[in-house]
This record gives C-alpha cells, sequence and structure tokens, in this order.
C-alpha cells in the first residue's frame, strides 16, 4: 500500500547493474547471493554490461550465460567474439559478437518475452541525451549499450546513432526508480581505482572512461541516492578478460555477502520511502527497432 511517497508492506525492489565490460560478470556473483538469501529483484535495469547480464536474468535464462562463459578459457576465445571493423565508426564492427553471443546463447527476442521488467541505458551521438530503452527488439537494445566509443561502433537507429550508456549513465539508478523500484540496489564496478599505470592505448583509453563515470557515479549516488551500494573490487580484471570470468563472478558474491546483513534489513522494513527521479530533459526512445 502507498500513502503519499510511502511504501507500507513488501516493496518492489530494482536492481541497477552497471557497466564495466569484463567486469560485468560480477553480477552474475551477485544476483546469487541475493537468491541464496531469498532476495528476488523485481526490477531490472543496466547499463552496457550491466545491461546484457541483466537481459538474460530477466529471461530466467542466467545459466545459459554461465553456461556460455565457459567457452571463455583466454583472450583468444574473446577476440574470436569480435570483428575488425574499420570505418564503421569503431574498431570493431559488432556483427560476429551479435551473431556468435547474443543470438547464440540469448533465447529470448523482444523486451515483452521477459519475465521481469527490464531496461537498459544507451547515449544519442546525434541529440547528445541520455535514451532508456524499455520495450520492442531486445538484441539491437543490447548492442546499443555495450558500443564503447572507439571500440564497438556505434548502433544506427533512424537518426540516431546509439553508444554505451556508460558514458551518461554508469549505474542506471533512476531508471530503476522510473520502473517503480521503492528499493535500489546499485551495483558499481568502477568504484575502485586500478592500481597499474595504463601504457597501452587500449590501457589508456579504458581508464579515460573509467575516470568519468566514477565521477557520473558519485554524482549519481548523491542525487539518486541507492539504498544499497555494492562494490565488488577488481582491479586484476581489465576491459577485455572475459576469461575471467570465475574471478568476477566470485567477487561480486563476495561483495554481496558482505552487505547481506544490510540488505535483509532494508528490504523488511515495513515502511519505505518511494522516490520519484524523473528528469524532464531526459531524451527517451521507447522501441528500438532493428
Amino acid at each position: 500500500m502507498r500513502l503519499g511517497n510511502f511504501v507500507i508492506g513488501k516493496p518492489r525492489i530494482g536492481l541497477a547493474l552497471g557497466s564495466g565490460a569484463a567486469r560485468g560478470w560480477a553480477h552474475i556473483g551477485v544476483i546469487r547471493a541475493l537468491e541464496e538469501n531469498e532476495i528476488q529483484p523485481d526490477i531490472i535495469v543496466g547499463t552496457s554490461a550491466g545491461g546484457v547480464v541483466g537481459a538474460f536474468y530477466a529471461a530466467k535464462e542466467l545459466p545459459l550465460l554461465e553456461s556460455a562463459l565457459q567457452n571463455f578459457k583466454s583472450l583468444k576465445d574473446t577476440l574470436a567474439h569480435l570483428d575488425i571493423g574499420w570505418g564503421s565508426g569503431g574498431i570493431i564492427s559488432g556483427k560476429k559478437w551479435w551473431s556468435k553471443f547474443l543470438e547464440t546463447y540469448l533465447p529470448v527476442r523482444t523486451f515483452e518475452e521477459l519475465k521481469k521488467p527490464f531496461g537498459v541505458v544507451a547515449v544519442d551521438l546525434v541529440t547528445m541525451n541520455e535514451v532508456h530503452i524499455v520495450k520492442g527488439n531486445l538484441l539491437p537494445a543490447l548492442r546499443s549499450t555495450v558500443a564503447v566509443p572507439g571500440f564497438f561502433s556505434p548502433f544506427e537507429y533512424q537518426e540516431h546513432k546509439l553508444v554505451d550508456g556508460g558514458l551518461l549513465n554508469p549505474v542506471p539508478i533512476d531508471l530503476a526508480r522510473d520502473f517503480g523500484a521503492d528499493i535500489v540496489i546499485a551495483v558499481d564496478l568502477n568504484s575502485r581505482p586500478d592500481t597499474e599505470i595504463p601504457d597501452s592505448m587500449k590501457d589508456i583509453l579504458y581508464r579515460s572512461i573509467q575516470i568519468m563515470q566514477h565521477r557520473i557515479n558519485i554524482d549519481n549516488k548523491f542525487f539518486f541516492k541507492p539504498d544499497i551500494v555494492i562494490e565488488p573490487e577488481l582491479d586484476e580484471v581489465s576491459f577485455l578478460d572475459y576469461h575471467k570470468h570465475k574471478i568476477s563472478i566470485a567477487e561480486g558474491y563476495r561483495a554481496t555477502i558482505d552487505h547481506i546483513d544490510e540488505i535483509k534489513y532494508i528490504v523488511n522494513k515495513k515502511i519505505h520511502y518511494h522516490r520519484n527521479t524523473k528528469k524532464p530533459y531526459k531524451k527517451i526512445i521507447k522501441t528500438i527497432e532493428y
């Protein structure tokens, strides 16, 4: 029951899964720890890698994703899912990732087929606005949210050029609130700075994006105030380290267990304050068609 901004009784739990490239597999460990403790998020939202894991979870197909990860045993296996795309707006065109990963492992094709409310964040290079994609065809939405500028080519839709949502909203707390979440559990994969000095072009580009996302996340946590923030320590997992999925999953699990008593306390409270965080300046594409 809701009285104004107060919710009495069982709250709707939102899970906001942040961006982080190969670190994104940590979200599997987070979800595993929550479910083992009988905490079932009602709403799933994600940015970039968080959107990919979130889609499998919202489809109730997370075991398929875990099974697929067993095929990533080295950097060579990761590169086998990528294709050079010079002239497409990025080093990688994304066609092989679409066909060899998304189409192969994810059996769901539309948002409407998912078992839980789900949304992803992208950014439109044309309007410079944040984009929330919450219905329609699922694979183009996932392709858009993972399009790291300079690495993956943008996904073109009508007059839009869509790229990684982490540019403006690395951990989409506000999207979970917009869906009606009373409690938001946010997972920030880039809160802890790397200790190694970046040398290569790839490392410098990735660190630059991390710096930007870190500052945005500080601001977002202040303005949108998640109820719980889980921050796995993933210093040893770099941008393309998809083969280190076991490390990422284990660390996501550990970081969540560290907060599990706090999560249970907040979830089981009898009265919750529901925050409304809709922002009038945000451009939203509700349906994306391939």
